[in-house]
């Protein structure tokens, strides 16, 4: 039997049960957040479960990166910095839109010292939640979300597993950190069982999460279920 390192299991936030649930915000990325969102690209315990590759790299790369979530008028790309009530970083979470807009993937980073505190399982709740909820010109009709996890990173799937997403089959990932391709497993959340579990687990308009001041030009709503 192939044995995976632990210490490969655990690098991916992961809901600790019975782990507090702390308010948190949602707010686009603003040009002072640059800096640290390079460093968070180049830092191997952090990225080397990332299965898409959406983060600035550089210095000189993330002027461009900012410029095109600000100023682009047909963005594929939604990212988000998850901050505590006081503004500190916990994280980053990214909506990736596919060409054909019917869906979408949904990618999140949680800073170390923020892990198992529940926070990737509820942010990525956010964002299904905003990306279902808020049609407009860019993704209409989304269909479902999509999530992909390194196969050696149980406490990933568990995290998605817990949003409602479901196993979608295996494939091959590039990987920013390995210069190379890394397998993966899928995973689909459809919106027909994102609004069943919406309705199921009772959730009305009050959430622990919401969206902060915008800092970019574009505002993106949080509506509820649809």
């Amino acid at each position: 039997m192939l044995e995976i390192d632990e210490s490969l299991k655990q690098t991916e936030p992961d809901c600790r049960e019975g782990s507090e649930s702390k308010p948190f915000l949602l707010r686009h990325p603003a040009r002072t957040d640059l800096e640290v969102l390079v460093a968070l690209a180049n830092t191997p315990a952090m990225t080397k479960n990332l299965c898409s590759n959406w983060l600035p790299i550089s210095a000189k790369g993330a002027d461009s990166w900012f410029l095109n979530q600000t100023e682009k008028t047909d963005p594929t790309e939604f990212p988000f910095i998850i901050t505590d009530m006081k503004g500190v970083m916990i994280g980053v979470i990214c909506l990736l839109l596919e060409e054909n807009r019917k869906q979408a993937e949904i990618s999140v980073i949680i800073n170390r010292d923020q892990w198992q505190h529940g926070y990737a399982t509820r942010a990525i709740q956010a964002v299904a939640d905003f990306a279902f909820s808020s049609p407009n010109i860019n993704q209409p009709t989304l269909e479902a979300l999509m999530a992909q996890c390194r196969v050696s990173c149980g406490s990933s799937r568990r995290v998605v597993e817990k949003c409602g997403f479901q196993y979608s089959g295996t494939g091959m990932a590039h990987s920013q950190h390995y210069n190379g391709m890394i397998p993966i497993d899928r995973y689909r959340l459809d919106r027909g069982v994102w609004y069943a579990l919406r309705n199921w687990s009772g959730m009305g308009q009050s959430n622990a999460w919401s969206f902060g001041p915008n800092s970019g030009p574009k505002t993106y709503s949080l509506k509820g279920a649809a």
